[in-house]
């Protein structure tokens, strides 16, 4: 389990509805650690409380697996690889992001993240969404709270 969520802290890059996609993929569909229904109750419990849901999710997920010990676990091998990333990230910007080379990098990067992220929530959709007025209702709040903002 350690290694599964240094390896998704790793990888993982997107933001959180990406890493739940990721998670539901691994940890339902093919490990089979969670039920569906159990992983869908836990992102709503997820949602409730302040913070990232992605981190949330493997906390919890630490916990069913292992108790305490994958409680803490699953956190820190999580957020570790994340943070150290960022850390490197951020002193390469700081030190050579106003080089003209690196900019285009910087352009190049974000469609790539945005097609992870829409890719991601496409994933997590059909699994939430089990009944044509589910569908419907998504749709309506998409549009209440996304395009009527725009």
């Amino acid at each position: 389990m350690a290694l599964f969520f240094l390896r998704l802290g790793t990888t993982a890059f997107g933001g959180p509805a990406a890493h739940i996609a990721m998670m539901e993929e691994e940890v339902v569909r093919r490990r089979q650690w969670v039920a569906r229904e159990k992983f869908l109750d836990l992102l709503g419990a997820g949602n409730l409380i302040p913070g990232p849901s992605s981190t949330e999710m493997a906390i919890f997920i630490g916990y069913l697996c292992k108790g305490w010990t994958g409680l803490f676990l699953g956190g820190v091998c999580f957020i570790a690889p994340a943070m150290i990333i960022v850390i490197g990230f951020s002193w390469a910007y700081v030190r050579f992001g106003n080089f003209p080379q690196v900019t285009w990098l910087l352009y190049g990067v974000k469609p790539v993240v945005i097609a992870i992220i829409l890719l991601a929530l496409w994933q997590l959709g059909r699994t939430a969404v089990k009944s044509k007025f589910l569908g419907v209702l998504l749709v309506s709040v998409f549009y209440r709270n996304f395009l009527k903002s725009i």
